[in-house]
Parts: C-alpha cells; structure tokens; sequence
C-alpha cells in the first residue's frame, strides 16, 4: 500500500498544497492505481521547504502538483497502457 501525506500547514496551504491533494486523487482515479492513498496532514516542520508530501514515509519538498504527478507515477511503477494498432 502507498500512503501518501499532503502537508496543509500554513506555509504548504499558502503555496496550494491542495492542488497537489486534488492532482494525486484525480491522479489515482484516472489511471485506476491501485494500493495508492492520499491524506492530508497538519504541518510536518519543514516550512521552508513547502510544500511538502510524504510518500511512504520519505519526505519530499517544493512540491507541485506536476512533481507530485511524476513521483507518484514513478514510486506507483505506473506504465501508460500501449495503443493498439
């Protein structure tokens, strides 16, 4: 199971952590990932790093939604489905 953390402290919310809460849920439901959840967190202490996830435990900084997007798709092992021709 992944478990992903989204810090909404003040200084991650003031940088739209919530739009990297919202990209990963629209994220796993629109390319049905499995064994993938996302929460929000009160502030992890790194402030001037926001904002700030934690994904499986690792802490990542300067986050936004298009970096939480990749690393998701990354830590997810996610492969594009092949075009038939």
């Amino acid at each position: 199971m992944n478990n992903i953390q989204v810090c909404t402290g003040m200084s991650c919310k003031a940088k739209f952590s919530t739009y990297i809460t919202q990209r990963l849920k629209n994220d796993i439901k629109f390319h049905n990932i499995k064994n993938t959840e996302v929460s929000e967190t009160m502030c992890m202490n790194f402030c001037k790093k926001a904002p700030n996830i934690k994904l499986n435990g690792n802490i990542e900084h300067y986050m936004t939604p298009v970096k939480a997007s990749e690393l998701l798709m990354q830590r997810t092992n996610y492969k594009k489905p092949t075009q038939k021709k």
